[in-house]
């Protein structure tokens, strides 16, 4: 392969902005380069992201050098290559330029950062590693009208029965599709999509309505749209690209509030362990109200509604593309807090969070995979002046 096409390819990489077919043409190239020739490219890669803009250029050079010629020395040599270490594969070392080219974009490190403190955070990996917790995936448990469950997960693809006159199946890109004729009936028939913590899935309602559950979070829906309006219940986070119709309003409940559109995309954050409800609007229009206020939001705006407060507010110019980073597959934080990192961080990890002592007043900006393990998103946020401790399946955090 041309280097150029492969500087082009590991350039669209770091930047997020690879399609499917790149990704695996990258891949390939990885597959077949020798150590010696991705550990130039990818140093070339470290160099032209200027790591020193967040980092003084000795420690750049020095973290760079762990990365390639990082030994564990507790491991004997008979068994490198029947278990061969995070950091002496060629995916790890990819991984490891991926994670520090992250750090310098995102800020995480600063230039006060202690040298010292830096380099026995990534030898940490190893700690990490031996208690580490695997990302999410798609989970779900669909509860038919009659009370029996499905659980999605499981589930082979093909039909998963019928809902009256609805037919319901499971596609091979692993979501479930709801068909039929969208006929009157005497007593509608409601089902609930149900994401577990660690979970998220992918329905099409009866109307074609699409919809993209977040983890922690349900939708209750009819089998099938019939009279005046198309009303959904939710909890915790929903993202909706909702089918047109003028003449049947498509209205979403949640804890005090209700969102109604014509068709449209929007997302709607609603978890109880959040301050506020959050809505926040890709295109079209829609009207957001609660017991006292209404709000018609426009594209890029978001309606901050409290859940425990009289909040109600319109925000201008959203990120959108932090509101939607957990249906793109990222984590994506904006000078968050550490308390709201780890609410993601429980959610898609399915752990719990214990503070020891007084919580950190950090906070952090930036982006990475969802895909990737706890102790990767550990190792970054560990760069702070917070300690991270994995025990099963709980975070304990200190100061």
């Amino acid at each position: 392969m041309p280097s150029t096409r492969i500087d082009l390819l590991i350039d669209k990489y770091f930047q997020s902005t690879c399609s499917e077919e790149e990704l695996q043409e990258l891949m390939k190239w990885v597959d077949a380069s020798s150590e010696l020739e991705l550990g130039q490219k990818l140093a070339g890669v470290w160099k032209n992201y200027k790591p020193e803009r967040v980092m003084p250029e000795e420690m750049s050079e020095r973290i760079l050098n762990n990365i390639f010629n990082h030994q564990d020395d507790e491991t004997p040599v008979e068994e490198e290559y029947q278990a061969v270490s995070f950091w002496r594969t060629k995916y790890g070392m990819a991984a490891s330029v991926a994670l520090l080219i992250g750090l310098s974009f995102f800020g995480w490190l600063q230039y006060n950062v202690n040298l010292k403190r830096t380099e026995n955070r990534l030898v940490e990996v190893k700690s990490f590693q031996q208690h580490d917790v695997l990302p999410g995936g798609d989970k779900a448990v669909l509860t038919l009208d009659d009370g029996s469950t499905v659980v999605l997960d499981n589930t082979a693809n093909g039909s998963l029965g019928k809902q009256g006159e609805t037919d319901i199946r499971k596609t091979q890109s692993g979501k479930v599709v709801y068909e039929g004729a969208q006929i009157a009936v005497a007593k509608p028939m409601y089902n609930t999509l149900t994401t577990p913590k660690g979970g998220q899935f992918q329905v099409v309602l009866a109307d074609g309505t699409k919809v993209w559950l977040n983890a922690a979070s349900s939708l209750r829906f009819p089998t099938v749209f019939t009279g005046k309006e198309r009303k959904v219940e939710m909890t915790g986070e929903v993202y909706f690209e909702v089918a047109k119709n003028p003449k049947m309003p498509f209205k979403v409940v949640t804890q005090g509030q209700e969102v109604e559109v014509l068709g449209t995309h929007f997302n709607v954050m609603a978890f109880q362990n959040e301050k506020v409800i959050k809505t926040t609007l890709l295109e079209g229009s829609v009207k957001v109200s609660n017991n006292e206020k209404t709000t018609i939001l426009q594209p890029g705006q978001q309606s901050k509604v409290g859940i425990n407060s009289n909040i109600f507010r319109t925000v201008n110019d959203v990120n959108i593309e932090e509101e939607l980073a957990w249906k793109n597959g990222y984590f994506q934080f904006n000078d968050a807090s550490l308390e709201q990192v780890m609410r993601q961080i429980e959610r898609w990890y399915d752990v719990d969070i214990e503070y020891v002592g007084k919580i950190s007043n950090e906070h952090f900006t930036g982006k990475l995979p969802r895909n990737t393990n706890l102790s990767n998103v550990l190792k970054i946020l560990s760069m702070s002046e917070v300690d991270f401790k994995i025990e099963g399946k709980k975070i304990i955090i200190t100061p």
